[in-house]
C-alpha cells in the first residue's frame, strides 16, 4: 500500500494536477469552452501528431511484442462490444451514441495521461508499448468508429468521403510518416528532432489543461448510471481482463510491455469519443461524465496497477 501511495504522490497526482488547474481556473472564470477549443486545435493538429511521430521514429519496431498487442486489442474489443450493447439494449441509447460509449469504455487517454506517468515509472522503455497501442487504437478502433458513424449517418454515404476523412486525419498521417521514417531508416536532421521533442513536451500538459476546461464547462455533476457503467468497464473490468489474458499466455517474456499495457488499461477514458460526438452531432453529456468520473477514479486505479 505504501508503494501505491508513493506512486499516487508521484507521478499520478502531479500529472493530474494540471487537469485540476484547468478545472479550477475555468470555474473562476479565467478560461471558457472557447479557450479549450483553441488549445484542443493545437493538440489535435500539432501536439498529438508530433508526439506520436516522435514516439514511432524512435521506437524499435523489431522489439514490438505482437502477442501483447493482440491480447490487449482482444480485451479492448470485448469492452467496446459490451459497452455498446449495454448502452443500446439496456439504456436504450441510439446506435451512434452507443458506439461512441463503446469507444469511450476502451479508448484510453494514453498520450496525455498515461504516457508521462509510464515514463516516470518505467523510463523510456514504456514509450514503445504505448506507441504500439496508440497505433492499434488509432488505425483500427478510431478509424472503424469513424466509418461506422459515417455509415449510420442519415443521407447518402460516400466511400470516397470516408476515405478522405481518414487520409487527412493528422494523427493517421503522423503514424504513417513515423512508421515510414522508422522502417526506411531515414535519418532526421537534429533540427527536426529538436522541434519534435520541444513540441511533444507541450502536448500532454496542454491537452490535460484543455480537458480540465472541458470537464468544468460541460457540467459533469449529477449521477449518470450509463456513465458509471462505462467507467466500471474501463477502469475495473478492462485491466482485470487484460491481466487475465496476459497471465494465461506463458510466452510473454518482456515485463516492460505487459506492465505498461496494464497501466494503459487502467487509465481514464480518452477524450476522442467526445470530440467525435461533437463533430457528428451526437449527445455527448454521458461521454463527458464518463471522462470526468474515470479521470478521478483512475487516480486510485493507476496507483494500484503501477
Amino acid at each position: 500500500m505504501s508503494s501505491a501511495f508513493q506512486v499516487f504522490l508521484n507521478p499520478v497526482l502531479p500529472i493530474f494536477a494540471i487537469l485540476g488547474v484547468g478545472m479550477l481556473f475555468t470555474r473562476r472564470g479565467l478560461f471558457d469552452a472557447s479557450a479549450a477549443s483553441t488549445l484542443n486545435r493545437f493538440v489535435f493538429y500539432i501536439g498529438s501528431p508530433t508526439l506520436t511521430f516522435s514516439l514511432l521514429t524512435n521506437a524499435s519496431l523489431a522489439e514490438f511484442q505482437w502477442q501483447v498487442l493482440l491480447l490487449y486489442f482482444c480485451s479492448e474489443i470485448v469492452i467496446y462490444a459490451a459497452s455498446t450493447a449495454l448502452a443500446r439494449y439496456v439504456f436504450h441509447r441510439d446506435w451512434r451514441e452507443a458506439m461512441l460509449l463503446g469507444m469511450t469504455a476502451c479508448f484510453v487517454n494514453h498520450v496525455f495521461f498515461v504516457l508521462p506517468m509510464a515514463r516516470v515509472l518505467y523510463g523510456d522503455a514504456a514509450s514503445a508499448p504505448i506507441a504500439a497501442i496508440i497505433v492499434v487504437d488509432t488505425v483500427i478502433i478510431f478509424a472503424l468508429t469513424i466509418v461506422a458513424l459515417e455509415l449510420s449517418a442519415p443521407g447518402a454515404h460516400s466511400g470516397r468521403k470516408v476515405t478522405a476523412l481518414l487520409i487527412k486525419h493528422p494523427l493517421l498521417l503522423a503514424i504513417a510518416a513515423g512508421l515510414l521514417v522508422n522502417l526506411m531508416g531515414i535519418p532526421l536532421h537534429d533540427g527536426i528532432n529538436t522541434f519534435t521533442h520541444f513540441v511533444s513536451a507541450a502536448a500532454s500538459p496542454i491537452g490535460l489543461f484543455a480537458l480540465g476546461i472541458i470537464l468544468a464547462s460541460t457540467g459533469t455533476r449529477g449521477l449518470d448510471k450509463m456513465a458509471l457503467s462505462v467507467v466500471g468497464l474501463k477502469v475495473i473490468v478492462h485491466p482485470l481482463m487484460a491481466w487475465l489474458l496476459f497471465s494465461s499466455a506463458t510466452t510473454l517474456a518482456n515485463p516492460a510491455w505487459t506492465n505498461t499495457a496494464l497501466l494503459v488499461s487502467a487509465g481514464p477514458c480518452g477524450l476522442m469519443p467526445f470530440v467525435l460526438g461533437v463533430q457528428y452531432k451526437v449527445n455527448v453529456a454521458t461521454i463527458a461524465r464518463a471522462v470526468g468520473y474515470s479521470t478521478v477514479i483512475s487516480l486510485v486505479t493507476l496507483a494500484v496497477m503501477a
